[in-house]
């Protein structure tokens, strides 16, 4: 039942107003980005998209504006939540927008003490979209929750009828190469570090799910297809400049950075929402000026570096 995906899969952010209230006029714009970028499919509503700052009718309306776009991307939609009943009734929705998959981090807060616990927890979240693939969506680093992704593939596998899968995103590249090597055929595992996604290209990885997808994917796509052909000077020089373009990212706030990177690609994304800060005025135009000065992103329209706030509809004229 898996997707069977090769490529990029964006997390794309989710678009706000200056109030921090949804923006979704401006998914169709996200969406038509990503298809000419490169991506192939996108993750909705995960650790990019906010979704711990969104109240779960917001993100039953990010998945329904993300269900009519008609540009030719794979909806993955992330249900997950601390409150099991929210997460079924996230599942429900994302079947009946007509989505083409599911995921769901582990609760982070009381947390499951077993991959049995964990799988009995997923269980009922799956069922609720049963004509759907299911993932996990592994990130100890934000959860807490650090029970072997092996174990963790291994009990969903017995318990869950529509499991697919898992969005693997933990550096961890032994625990990933060891997880391929068993279930590498049965499953789809997603890569999700953007920055070690070469590492991750020889143990298997076809697939890979990541933030800064939504503005450096043509980067990501000429590193990968050239360790395809195995040019891996070229696949190493760019996966280099990937791991400066994500150093510069952490000294900003990965999230509020990154919203103001879409300015670049001519869509607006507003802020992030509390207890994230956006950046200043000041900062966002540092942020671009060192972006171009160090070469970390390509095609960045000079009007916007002027102009920092400058609207969506002029940057995408630039």
């Amino acid at each position: 039942m898996k997707l069977n995906l090769k490529g990029l899969i964006a997390a794309p952010h989710t678009p706000m107003n200056r109030d921090a209230s949804l923006n979704l006029d401006a998914v169709e714009q996200q969406a038509a980005w990503l298809s000419q970028s490169g991506v192939v499919g996108v993750f909705l509503g995960g650790t990019t998209g906010e979704w711990s700052s969104m109240t779960t009718q917001e993100r039953k309306s990010l998945q329904t504006a993300w269900s009519k776009v008609t540009d030719p991307l794979t909806r993955i939609a992330h249900v997950g939540h601390n409150c099991q009943w929210d997460s079924i009734e996230l599942a429900r929705h994302a079947a009946v927008s007509k989505l083409d998959a599911i995921s769901a981090i582990a609760p982070s807060f009381l947390k499951p003490n077993s991959a049995q616990a964990l799988a009995e927890f997923f269980s009922p979240i799956a069922s609720a979209a049963r004509e759907l693939p299911f993932y996990i969506y592994h990130i100890p680093g934000l959860t807490g929750v650090t029970i072997s992704p092996y174990e963790q593939i291994e009990a969903c596998s017995e318990l869950i009828p529509n499991f697919a899968g898992m969005k693997f995103t933990d550096p961890d590249v032994y625990a990933f190469a060891r997880c391929q090597s068993v279930f590498g055929e049965k499953y789809e595992l997603m890569w999700g570090v953007d920055e070690l996604l070469l590492a991750a290209l020889p143990f298997g990885a076809v697939s890979a799910v990541g933030s800064t997808y939504n503005y450096a994917a043509p980067m990501y796509v000429d590193m990968m297809e050239a360790y395809t052909r195995g040019d891996h000077d070229r696949a190493r020089h760019q996966a280099n400049r990937v791991v400066q373009l994500v150093d510069l990212l952490i000294e900003y706030g990965v999230l509020a950075a990154g919203k103001s990177l879409m300015s670049l690609r001519g869509i607006d994304c507003g802020p992030v929402r509390s207890p994230m800060v956006a950046l200043t005025e000041q900062k966002r135009k540092e942020l671009f000026e060192r972006l171009v000065a160090e070469e970390l992103l390509d095609s960045v329209p000079e009007i916007v570096i002027k102009n920092p706030f400058v609207s969506s509809k002029t940057s995408s004229q630039a």
